[in-house]
Parts: structure tokens; C-alpha cells; sequence
């Protein structure tokens, strides 16, 4: 019984790391509620409207969404629509991924702590 529970513990680990959504190319997508945005520290609203992350993904010839959780995305990229299913504990929402990694997360609160959490 006790290998069977490390071997669960270890494989946990192994995909700690794995990508949330399925991606051919660097990703990065923040799911809000725009409704209250007013609501926001205004660190965090700067970071969500920020060009930085924005010209950071483009450069490395990724893709991007600021989605409202409510969004219609049944016309959208496949990418988009997994981001909506993600599993989430709250709003905004960070989603990041590659071929190989990400993250979910709770938005960081500013767009230095955004940007290094993109940049891993």
C-alpha cells in the first residue's frame, strides 16, 4: 500500500508543472469578470491592461486572451474554450503554456509579479 501511495505522490509531482490547456505555441490568458473591474486594486487592473506581457508573448511568437468568464467563445480556438473549462478558485485568472508547461493561478497583483510568472 505505501508504493502504491508514493507512486500516486510522485506521479502528482511529475505534472505539477504540466500545461493547463493544450498548446502548440507560448500562451497566455487572464479570465476576469469585467463587471467588476472597479473592484480591482489598480496594480492589478494596470497589469491586466498592460502592453508589457502583451509585446512579451508577441515576441516570442506566442498567442493571448483577456476573456470575461461569461465570454462566448463557441467561434473561438480550441485553446481559448479549454481556458474558459480550466479549473479556477477565483477571479482574475492567469493561464500560461507551452508544448511542455504552465500555470493556473490567481492573477499576481502587479505586472512585475505577472511578468515573472510568465517568463518561467
Amino acid at each position: 500500500m505505501a508504493i502504491i501511495l508514493l507512486a500516486l505522490l510522485f506521479s502528482a509531482n511529475l505534472n505539477s508543472d504540466a500545461p493547463p490547456i493544450s498548446v502548440d505555441k507560448y500562451t497566455v490568458v487572464i479570465i476576469e469578470e469585467t463587471e467588476t473591474r472597479h473592484h480591482l486594486p489598480k496594480s492589478q487592473l494596470s497589469a491586466i491592461n498592460s502592453s508589457v506581457w502583451r509585446d512579451y508573448v508577441k515576441e516570442n511568437n506566442g498567442q493571448w486572451r483577456v476573456l470575461d468568464q461569461h465570454a462566448d467563445t463557441s467561434e473561438d480556438y480550441d485553446w481559448v474554450k479549454q481556458s474558459l473549462e480550466v479549473k479556477r478558485n477565483g477571479l482574475p485568472w492567469l493561464i500560461f503554456a507551452n508544448k511542455e508547461r504552465g500555470g493556473s493561478m490567481p492573477l499576481p497583483e502587479n505586472l512585475e509579479l505577472l511578468m515573472s510568472e510568465i517568463k518561467q
